[in-house]
């Protein structure tokens, strides 16, 4: 049996987890410059918010290359004040004092890797029957989506391809400066050793401040510039006027953590 990290409070995740991993990362991804870029009408259809993040890491929890991770805490009764307004809807009070998700991860392994369909979920293929998500695209702005991939596909593939690849990392705000983000990370590392694999990740400057206490090492920053409509849009919200920024990072097998890391506002996100 292959070695696998043993980390407090992170599993595996399942398809059954996908109603609450999809409302931890549309709440954390809301505090990235990426995510106001891409959906500048969040607020109007908050629900295919949640629904575009419940379909991806539907397909990632079923692809045999990837691996979804959660990260559980005793879920808080005001968890919803702490969460954009249009999102408010989706965070009962109802589950407060229980144990629940706070966080999600998910990693691409390497190619070839001997891990590949080694890390989903017992039973997972029983579920697979279940509906899928209809995400109608509403909240996104089409041309900043195309703007961003343009921008951003060459430095990833330049830096990234043929890498074990962390992809996403959210944490519900609520729960940030808890070490959630830090374990979920330290599970993705410590497969990355077992695997001999160098690990990359582009990320958010917040995000990328977790990076770098594990041993990532700058790439590049790719600055994605806002678009002229966006100007207007901006209503003091953060990060609604704001350039979309992307680190790309890489660590190679075995890296000790920076000494320049910190853990200051460094929870969420990673995309």
């Amino acid at each position: 049996m292959m070695p696998v990290p043993s980390i407090n409070g992170v599993r595996l995740a399942t398809l059954n987890d996908l109603h609450r991993i999809s409302i931890v990362a549309a709440a954390a991804f809301f505090w990235s410059p990426t995510f106001r870029f891409q959906r500048p009408r969040y607020r109007e259809f908050p629900a295919d918010t949640v629904a575009s993040y419940r379909t991806e890491y539907e397909n990632a929890i079923q692809d045999p290359a990837f691996v979804v991770l959660v990260a559980e805490d005793i879920l808080q009764p005001d968890e919803a004040e702490h969460v954009y307004e249009a999102l408010r809807f989706a965070c009962p009070s109802s589950c407060a004092g229980k144990k629940g998700i706070v966080g999600v991860c998910s990693f691409k392994l390497k190619p070839g890797s001997c891990y590949v369909s080694h890390l989903q979920p017992a039973g997972y293929n029983d579920l697979r029957c279940g509906p899928r998500s209809e995400y109608r695209k509403r909240d996104q702005c089409p041309e900043a989506v195309e703007i961003y991939e343009a921008v951003t596909s060459r430095p990833k593939s330049l830096h990234l391809a043929n890498k074990m690849r962390l992809s996403t990392l959210a944490v519900l705000p609520m729960y940030w400066r808890r070490g959630h983000a830090t374990r979920l990370v330290n599970f993705c590392t410590q497969l990355a050793d077992l695997d001999e694999a160098l690990l990359g990740i582009s990320a958010t400057p917040q995000g990328a401040l977790v990076a770098a206490k594990v041993g990532f090492e700058e790439c590049e920053i790719v600055r994605v510039k806002k678009m002229p409509r966006h100007e207007g849009q901006a209503n003091g919200d953060p990060c609604d006027a704001a350039d979309a920024v992307l680190w790309i990072g890489v660590r190679p097998p075995g890296s000790r953590p920076s000494s320049n890391g910190h853990a200051s506002r460094s929870e969420s996100p990673i995309s």
